[in-house]
């Protein structure tokens, strides 16, 4: 029986070698991963940051949808936002385990311990896509708030700061809502965001 055993341990060591030799074809998954992540954030994740945005009063944060809704699509969204980050996180110390084992650096088991850091990563990561966010709904909210002072001073309309507000954020959410409807919700925030003309007529240059 003690004869077996260098054996068996040898065919441990083989198929282990093995196993780590096929990761020289999946190395650059992880970076696919880690950009669909940050794709994820920004154009589907977003909604739990509007709603954070909401309650401290910011007044280009947009939520589309009834409370309920709101509330089961935050439940939804941080769960599928712990999932992707920690599949993103576990393939990305595959690949340190490949790369430990590549050069010789230490035993490739250890590259699973950049789980952690990468879960920080990945935090980070959503940060940097809601700063994007912040950016660009901001734009557009100001974009539609100077075309609402245009008008009000066209039409010699005397109108306080807070009324000028108060209808611009009305405007504001009415046409996010019908480009919402009409599938060409990304579109007009981005054309809102980086147009500079004023009074810009942007809405019906992107839907139709």
């Amino acid at each position: 029986m003690a004869l077996c055993r260098p054996w068996r341990l040898n065919f441990y060591i083989l198929g282990r070698m093995d196993y780590l030799g096929k990761l020289d074809y999946v190395f650059w998954l992880p970076v696919l991963l880690w950009v669909a992540l940050y794709f994820w954030f920004w154009r589907f994740s977003y909604p739990l940051f509007m709603h954070k945005m909401v309650k401290k009063g910011q007044r280009w944060a947009y939520i589309s949808g009834s409370s309920a809704e709101i509330h089961s699509r935050k439940a939804k969204l941080r769960l599928l936002n712990f999932v992707f980050s920690l599949v993103a996180s576990v393939a990305l110390s595959v690949s340190v385990c490949w790369a430990f084992r590549k050069f010789g650096v230490c035993d490739p088991v250890y590259g699973f311990v950049a789980i952690v850091p990468a879960l920080v990563l990945a935090i980070v990561l959503y940060k940097i896509a809601m700063g994007r966010i912040a950016a660009m709904f901001s734009n557009a909210y100001f974009l539609e708030y100077r075309k609402v002072r245009y008008e009000t001073e066209i039409k010699g309309t005397f109108m306080t700061e807070p009324d000028i507000h108060n209808r611009t954020i009305w405007s504001y959410n009415k046409k996010l809502r019908n480009a919402q409807e009409h599938k060409r919700f990304w579109k007009y925030v981005n054309a809102m965001a980086k147009t500079k003309k004023i009074p810009p007529d942007v809405y019906a240059e992107t839907m139709y």
